[in-house]
């Protein structure tokens, strides 16, 4: 069985056992606070400006039981059967990158995620005037300006070797050092780590583009 591309998640199979499936959330989002309202603000008091938001990269209750129905309409299993799990990912580090008019991201500030899913990477920058305003034009809808990106770590076996294919098919932007290509939008970008006796790890960037952040609004 192919992997499986749905709105908010690739599905991968698991190749020893067919009612078992894998998912990656395609994109991160902004983390909705206790009320359900996204978790970011832009806080001006003077000459003084900060940037706070809390990022997510994970599934919602109601997204999986989305994905889980969307899954067995395409598979023609049996929903209550289904073994729909978080692809085995290890994620530590969080980056909100500001863009320049050379057409690249520097890294603003890093954070350390929760550790667990959803992953949620907390942010709070001071922003000078010039910052600020590029900030402003972001959130206005003006993209490659400003984004968060997450680093993702994958350790593969041999029944979830497709993620490789998967990887190698998705859109696929360079990384250099604290430096990004400029993206035009959300995306994958996939760098490779040496393997071991465990398994190959494969290592890629989920990125959100401020434009989007406030489609969650």
């Amino acid at each position: 069985m192919n992997i499986m591309e749905f709105s908010n998640a690739t599905v991968i199979p698991d190749a020893n056992h067919p009612d078992a499936f894998l998912y990656v959330p395609k994109i991160p989002a902004i983390a909705a606070g206790p009320d359900g309202k996204p978790q970011f603000n832009l806080l001006t008091a003077g000459p003084v400006s900060f940037l706070q938001l809390t990022g997510s990269w994970g599934l919602n209750h109601d997204e999986i039981a989305v994905l889980r129905k969307e899954l067995a309409t395409r598979t023609g299993l049996n929903e209550d059967i289904l073994q729909l799990q978080p692809a085995p990912c290890s994620v530590h580090d969080a980056a909100l990158l500001l863009g320049d008019e050379a057409g690249s991201f520097t890294v603003l500030q890093q954070s350390k995620s929760s550790g667990v899913p959803p992953y949620h990477a907390a942010f709070n920058v001071m922003l000078n005037t010039e910052q600020l305003q590029t900030v402003r034009d972001a959130l206005g809808g003006k993209r490659g300006l400003l984004a968060f990106r997450y680093d993702i770590r994958f350790r593969l076996s041999p029944a979830i070797s497709s993620i490789t294919e998967w990887l190698e098919t998705s859109r696929i932007r360079s990384l250099n050092g604290n430096s990004v290509t400029r993206d035009t939008g959300s995306c994958f970008t996939e760098t490779r780590t040496t393997g071991d006796a465990a398994g190959e790890i494969m290592q890629f960037y989920a990125q959100l583009d401020a434009a989007d952040w406030n489609a969650a609004r």
